[in-house]
């Protein structure tokens, strides 16, 4: 026995096996229970069960558990009513919360009765997550299928892939302090001013992505327009070789389309693409900003546009530069050029 307790590698025949022990040198299960950190009821099963069983008593037998109380269907008819639109079913609000999803399936006599916490993690165990509604705009454009293969085309090519930049306007922006989440001591929170005044007018960062190059840049402008965005579009040409040609993708906003732009475009190796009309994300710049305003105003409070424009060119620095998510191999991530970020 003595053997055993100090061999085995299970908690659980080690106590049973002291259990026995201080058993066979006399002490009474009271004491035995004070000593081991049990209970006397478990005491005497254990003694009960060595006097009946021996050896064999000490090694756990391992059960396959209680009957699942939320059998397949019910999972499944707790997951359709999750997924399900309220105000269909005649109830009178818009979402579910779960304690008015626990309330419906009970009423529904989907279940008997169910806690909040269990039906979270039903739903989770269904590929179920509570979620924010997104809005959509769709797009009309008759040349849709078009612009979008073109797009495409040109960001897919592997062999001799040409210079293919992205370009937008973020705004308007205004200076205003910006909640933000971050760790801190519990109690402790970050805090910015709930009161302010909008003294400082509005502004635009004019973004542009390399595509291939995966390099984000801009500029902060007062205002939107033919002129400041041709200023922006030399800018960009600059960034190349001159005898570079560069196919610069952009929407359908008139003010990137005037003729001044279009003419020093076409003199300049500069071949606009277009996106179809309400579909942004054909442009591979849109899920670039959310990471970069995320960044600049997450929990920000600026006291100037100097120390807005200075952020965005250090935020944009700093997402250039960072590594790509890794696997547990430590090999990066190849991600799709559309993804990169």
């Amino acid at each position: 026995m003595l053997k055993l307790t100090r061999s085995t590698r299970s908690v659980v025949t080690l106590r049973r096996g002291q259990v026995v022990l201080h058993s066979a040198q006399g002490f009474t299960p009271p004491k035995i229970a004070e000593m081991t950190g049990v209970s006397d009821d478990y005491v005497r099963e254990i003694i009960k069960a060595w006097n009946q069983h021996g050896f064999d008593s000490l090694e756990p037998k391992y059960g396959g558990g209680r009957p699942r109380t939320f059998t397949d269907d019910i999972r499944k008819q707790l997951a359709n009513l999750a997924t399900s639109r309220p105000k269909d079913l005649g109830l009178p609000f818009q979402e579910w919360s779960l304690d008015r999803l626990r309330r419906e399936a009970i009423a529904r006599k989907l279940i008997d009765d169910i806690s909040t916490t269990w039906l979270g993690v039903i739903l989770d165990e269904e590929a179920i997550s509570y979620q924010e509604a997104k809005t959509w705009k769709e797009s009309k454009d008759p040349q849709l299928q078009e612009k979008k293969e073109r797009i495409e085309r040109l960001l897919r090519k592997k062999h001799n892939p040409p210079v293919v930049v992205a370009a937008d306007e973020m705004g308007a922006l205004n200076l205003i302090p910006r909640k933000g989440k971050g760790w801190h001591k519990k109690g402790e929170p970050h805090r910015i001013p709930a009161t302010y005044h909008k003294t400082h007018g509005a502004r635009y960062w004019f973004g542009a992505y390399h595509v291939g190059g995966n390099r984000l840049w801009g500029r902060l402008e007062p205002h939107k327009g033919g002129v400041p965005w041709l200023a922006f579009l030399q800018d960009i040409r600059s960034q190349f070789p001159n005898d570079q040609r560069i196919y610069l993708i952009q929407d359908g906003l008139s003010a990137h389309w005037t003729p001044p732009i279009r003419a020093w475009a076409r003199t300049n190796k500069m071949i606009l693409v277009p996106t179809a009309t309400n579909a942004s994300w054909m442009n591979p710049i849109e899920c670039r900003f959310t990471e970069l305003e995320d960044l600049v105003f997450s929990g920000s409070n600026y006291g100037g546009w100097d120390e807005v424009a200075a952020a965005f060119d250090a935020c944009a620095e700093y997402r250039n530069t960072k590594d790509l998510p890794t696997r547990r191999s430590g090999r990066k991530v190849r991600q799709p050029l559309w993804r990169r970020h």
